[in-house]
């Protein structure tokens, strides 16, 4: 019986393909790359550590990797690479691939895989991970062997790579990478490459019907989470301005927080406005929805109830969220963008009408009166919001977990002039790797950084918190404690005698979680009510590491300050006229 010999790879040529790959890459703008250690990406791993202005920080486990390099992608608003070795490995990137989809986060997801002579045999640690992501990405290719083509080729590769996962709608690439042994590169630099420049971005928006509608007086900015660079920003605040049309800002819209809200007309109280016969009765004529579906149930309810003649979904990810099934007119538009294209077709006199004031108003009325219910109840979520609100500094980074941390945001931050950077991952809204997220973010940003989330949020990513040290990176984590998800308490089966709802939904842990803060090598504060917490935040923000401020919590007092807050605001607005 006559043996085959495996081919096996020249060192030399791996490490040129690898080295031109990754010069591609920093010449188009990727300044990162998060590598989790592995014996397949041996070669590249190296090769990236030897490649001028590429960074380069190691993560325990892939999972978290990835939602480090989606919040540094979002903080620097630059593409990041993420590197892993073969195997399962990959497949723990699929959550952050997943969020980086929905929310249109360039990922650079590059794959290391068996060579395809030991692939669909049965080696070790080989999965098949051609196409792994599914249609979780907006470009995928695989390469047979590095080396087997001339370095230009993987420059080429890589350059298609970024131009792929940055427009036209931004999100993540895979690139699985199949790599022979001998895995150990040899010393010493191989030949440069001619490099490709990034493309100019020439996108073209086309406004669809909005310039026929901006006339309109009784009209709706409704700004669900979003991504906005500051001029996206101030070119939707200026079309507010001059169209009257308030803006429904969610907290992770970017818009409601900044110097705009003192001539624009943002809303905060939207989901106690939306819950409120006063909002039946005005109804505007147009409603212009923006980015990914609002954090508030309210707005959708009154979207059941109430409705308005024409709304408008923009949104450049393909999404366009219609969860009422009330949208008439779609626009693929980046909406910073197509606002300051609107601008054109609007004169800058600005209409500060009775419609925009009735509106503002009631928001005044209402944040007044929810602010107070959280000031005057018990120390719980909805007061740990109005203390950040009045003591995280000016350009702060708030990352927030989803469930109730990110709805208690919607319901009791109001607008300010002084800016904060809101970031949530509402694309897929899930609970996993938000510690890391918000590491990301920290590491991208000279900014301090806070992380509000709870318990069983935090619980999913301990091993992402472990990293704050490593990396040398400086964090305050706000966990709002209530022994399971409070969420759950909000739902009707909540009150059924017949279901253990504490035991099936609220899943309590029993952890005691200050033993984070020794796990993680941070200091723990356990503050118990508002000016305490005020203190230690005006602690923590100037020190270095990390720090875990465990507010205990009661899920049931949390409801019960939601529902108090929408009933106070029901009967406040009773007597506002139109």
């Amino acid at each position: 019986m006559s043996s085959t010999t495996l081919p096996a790879a020249d060192p030399a040529a791996t490490q040129a393909w690898c080295r031109a790959f990754l010069a591609q890459l920093v010449a188009c703008g990727v300044q990162h790359v998060a590598v989790s250690p592995g014996s397949r990406s041996t070669p590249i791993t190296v090769a990236a550590d030897r490649t001028d202005g590429l960074d380069l920080s190691v993560h325990l486990d892939e999972r978290s990797g990835g939602f480090f390099a989606l919040g540094l992608a979002r903080a620097t608003r630059r593409p990041v690479a993420v590197l892993c070795t073969s195997g399962t490995a990959a497949a723990n990137y699929l959550p952050a691939v997943v969020e980086a989809f929905q929310s249109g986060v360039p990922l650079l997801v590059l794959t290391t895989d068996r060579p395809p002579e030991l692939r669909g045999v049965g080696a070790p640690q080989t999965i098949d991970q051609v196409g792994l992501y599914g249609t979780h990405t907006r470009w995928a290719a695989n390469v047979g062997t590095a080396g087997s083509e001339a370095p230009g080729e993987a420059a080429s590769l890589a350059h298609q790579a970024v131009v792929r996962a940055t427009r036209p709608a931004p999100g993540p690439v895979h690139v699985n990478i199949g790599l022979r042994e001998p895995l150990e590169p040899p010393a010493g630099n191989p030949p440069p490459v001619g490099l490709l420049p990034m493309p100019p971005d020439h996108a073209t928006v086309e406004p669809g019907p909005l310039p026929d509608l901006l006339g309109i007086e009784q009209g709706l900015l409704v700004a669900g989470p979003m991504d906005l660079d500051d001029r996206g920003v101030e070119a939707i605040a200026e079309l507010s301005r001059r169209t009257g049309w308030p803006i429904l800002a969610d907290p992770a819209s970017g818009l409601r927080r900044g110097p705009h809200t003192s001539h624009a007309p943002v809303v905060a109280g939207g989901d106690h406005l939306l819950r409120s016969s006063w909002a039946d009765d005005h109804r505007p004529d147009v409603v212009v929805q923006m980015g990914a579906m609002p954090t508030s149930k309210g707005y959708r309810l009154w979207l059941d109830r109430v409705g308005t003649d024409r709304l408008v979904a923009v949104d450049h990810l393909g999404r366009h969220p219609d969860a009422a099934h009330r949208v008439t007119d779609r626009v693929a538009a980046e909406p910073g963008r197509l606002a300051a294209e609107l601008l054109l077709h609007v004169d800058d006199t600005g209409r500060n009408g009775p419609w925009s004031t009735t509106w503002t108003d009631a928001d005044t009325i209402a944040m007044s009166t929810v602010i107070a219910i959280a000031d005057d109840g018990p120390f719980d979520e909805p007061g740990v919001v109005t203390t950040m609100h009045r003591c995280l500094p000016t350009g702060a980074n708030l990352v927030v977990a989803n469930s109730m941390p990110i709805r208690d945001l919607d319901a009791f931050l109001p607008t300010g002039e002084r800016p904060l950077r809101i970031l949530a991952n509402r694309g897929a809204n899930g609970i996993d790797g938000l510690a890391s997220t918000a590491l990301g973010v920290a590491a991208g940003s000279p900014e301090p950084t806070v992380l509000f989330t709870g318990d069983l949020t935090l619980l999913h990513d301990l091993g992402g918190l472990l990293a704050t040290r490593r990396l040398g990176l400086d964090l305050t984590v706000v966990l709002v404690d209530n022994d399971g998800g409070g969420i759950f308490s909000f739902l009707p089966i909540a009150d059924s005698r017949q279901v253990d709802h504490h035991r099936l939904f609220h899943t309590p842990h029993g952890l005691d979680l200050g033993g984070v803060a020794t796990l993680a090598g941070g200091r723990l504060h356990q503050p118990t009510d508002a000016i305490a917490l005020q203190e230690v935040l005006g602690s923590t923000l100037r020190s270095p590491g990390l720090d875990l401020v465990r507010v205990t919590v009661d899920a049931t007092t949390n409801v019960g300050l939601h529902r108090a807050a929408s009933a106070s605001v029901q009967r406040v607005l009773m007597g506002i006229g139109g």
